[in-house]
Parts: structure tokens; sequence; C-alpha cells
């Protein structure tokens, strides 16, 4: 160890030799270097601890027991708005008014946009006088008729023609009421594509209407945890854009047909967007549950693998000492900073989790 400091030394000093250092900052690096090498000394002395004057090692043990696992994956899923509709009118017609602007909130009902519907109007006004007058004669000819005086067939004429008006009527205030366009739910005004004075039509839209009081998120899920996501399943939704923002609710739906594409089905999940901070077309990630079980576990880091397969270290007690025992396990699923043993393990092994890279097959062993 001096041989391998004092060649350390040497080479620092060679080093700053080399940049034509003043003797002062030589000396200064040496002493800089020299308290290096004690500090790097300290180390390993440290991680010589562990093995003591009878050559056994100093480890830490866990003894096994089975414990409730659950194994997570994530899924990344779209966000898309239960209640978003482009709206556009059932009629054609210029745009006379429109009474609400971008970002304004709206409840169900409420009127948004008023087209022309003057000729409407006037058409309305025309049936109803000639409505009026075919009333009229429709109740004489109806009197008249009820005392068996005068022809039947002037009063099926009048009847008809009353009818007639009435119906057109009706028909006239339907289409009066298609020039007013309403909010089909509550929620924003997210755009306004049209302006007054242009003309509106069915299939054009006119106005892009969303709520964002309840969401929904979609993600596609490989076909191979078909048999472990049901509806109800308890699932944690997350967004990139807001950490911290988690949100714990349910599987809503799965899919029941699988993309022959890429093999994978729908996974729905609908939950509350209390403060409308998660817009439409959001990025999120779902964390779901694809197993549960009673199980023994071992931190991941202390499975080695060779030739032959994963192994870990365990203690057994052999009269007064313990020895390190290699035991080959199966492994199954990563639980967070664990993974659960299948086979080569049991309730009750004394599992080495330190001090389990200085040891070796049938090695002594103290436990701290």
């Amino acid at each position: 160890m001096k041989k391998i400091s004092i060649l350390i030394i040497i080479t620092l000093f060679l080093g700053a030799c080399a940049q034509k250092d003043t003797p002062e900052t030589i000396q200064s690096k040496i002493v800089e270097y020299k308290e290096k090498i004690v500090e790097l000394q300290k180390q390993l002395d440290t991680m010589q601890t562990g093995i003591t004057k009878n050559n056994s090692v100093a480890v830490r043990i866990v003894k096994l027991k089975k414990k409730p696992l659950t194994h997570y994956f994530n899924a990344t899923a779209y966000v898309q708005a239960k209640e978003q509709a482009n709206i556009s009118p059932e009629m054609n017609g210029e745009i006379k008014h429109i009474y609400v602007k971008e970002g304004q909130i709206v409840k169900k009902g409420q009127i948004l946009i008023q087209l022309n519907s003057a000729v409407l109007q006037s058409s309305i006004e025309e049936v109803k006088t000639g409505l009026d007058l075919a009333t009229t004669i429709y109740n004489k000819q109806k009197k008249l008729w009820d005392k068996k005086i005068g022809k039947e067939l002037d009063y099926l004429e009048a009847k008809n023609r009353k009818e007639s008006l009435n119906d057109k009527l009706k028909t006239l205030n339907a289409q009066l009421d298609m020039t007013i366009i309403k909010a089909p739910f509550s929620g924003i005004i997210d755009e306004i594509y049209l302006k007054e004075g242009e003309l509106a039509s069915p299939g054009r839209q006119v106005i892009n209407l969303v709520n964002l009081h309840r969401m929904e998120a979609d993600a596609d899920v490989s076909e191979k945890y078909l048999p472990d996501i049901h509806a109800g399943d308890s699932v944690l939704l997350s967004f990139p854009a807001y950490p911290g923002a988690d949100i714990r609710t349910k599987v809503t739906r799965t899919g029941n047909v699988i993309n022959s594409i890429n093999r994978t089905f729908q996974v729905q999940v609908d939950f509350n967007n209390t403060k409308n901070k998660i817009k439409p077309n959001m990025i999120a990630q779902i964390r779901l549950s694809d197993y549960k079980g009673n199980d023994i576990s071992v931190p991941s880091i202390i499975v080695k693998k060779d030739t032959k397969g994963d192994y870990v270290f365990i203690a057994e007690k052999n009269n007064n000492y313990y020895t390190a025992k290699k035991v080959y396990v199966e492994t199954s699923l990563p639980v967070e900073d664990k993974i659960i043993i299948k086979k080569g393990l049991k309730e009750g092994d004394s599992v080495i989790v330190e001090g389990y890279n200085l040891v070796s097959n049938n090695q002594k062993v103290t436990i701290k």
C-alpha cells in the first residue's frame, strides 16, 4: 500500500511539474494529494472491517416472511372530455347575433347564437292571419253541420283548411326555434369559428363547447393483460404536465375488441376534473395492477446471476457459527425495489442483505 501511495505522489508530482508550477504550488499540491491518499485509505479500511480475524464476514440478515404484494405497470393514456361538441345550426341562415365570447362559462339551454329569422317571422304572421280566418269559417260550418244544415263537403273543406294551416304554423315555429342555437350542456366556450353577418349552415362548425368537469382517459393496453384488468379495478392516474396532481379512480370499462394491428385493447378511466386543470388531449399515465398475491420477496439488488441461473446467499447455522449458502431461485415480478421469489426460498430462511458481495459459498459469516 505504501508503494502505491508513493507512486501516486510521484505521478502527481511529475504531472504538477509538467505544468511548470512554482515550488510553492508543487508543495501545496503534494500536501493535498497526501490528504486524499489518507482519505482513500480510511475508506478501504472501512470496507475491510467486514472481514474478521477468523476469516468470517460480517453480514446482516433478514428472515423471510410472506407478505401481500401487488405488481403495477404503467400505460400511456390520452385525456378526453366526456362532453365536448362542435356546434352547428340545423338550418341555413345569416348569423344575426352572437351572445357569448370565447372562454365564457355557459349553462345548458343558454342561447349562444341567433340567426336571421325575418323571413320566417313574416311567414308565421301570414299563416296566423290565414288560420284565424280558417278557424272562423270552420266554426260556422261546424255549427251549421251540427244542425244538419248545409253541405258536408263545405264543412270538411273548412276543417281541412284550418288543420292544414295549423300544421304549417307548427312547422314554421319549429323552424324558428332552429334559428336559435342553444348550449346542449353546461361548459366553456372554447372557440367561436364564425362572426356576425357570416352564413351558418348545417355541418359547418360555429362554436366548440367543452365541459371540463367530467373527463376520461383512454389507454391502449397489451392483450396479455386482458385476464388481469377489469371494470372497477382501482388505478392511479398521473399527468406529466402536473407532477404530483395524481388522481385515484377506477377502471370504467375495458374494450371488447383486440386491435389486430398492435394487439391491444382499450381501457377507459373516468375522473372528476375539480379544478379544471386537466385539458382534453393531454397525456396521462395510468398505473394498473396485473398481479396481487401473498408471496416471499427479497431486495432485487441481492439477486445475482451465473451460468446456472439466479441465486442469493442465505445464512445457515452450523453448531455455534453461521455459514453462507448459495441458493438458486426462480424469480417472478418486481415490486418496487424487491422481486418476488417463486421457488428456492421459504418462510424463515435468513437471507443475507448486507455483505452479500463479500461472501462465497460455505464461507463463515458473523451476524451483525
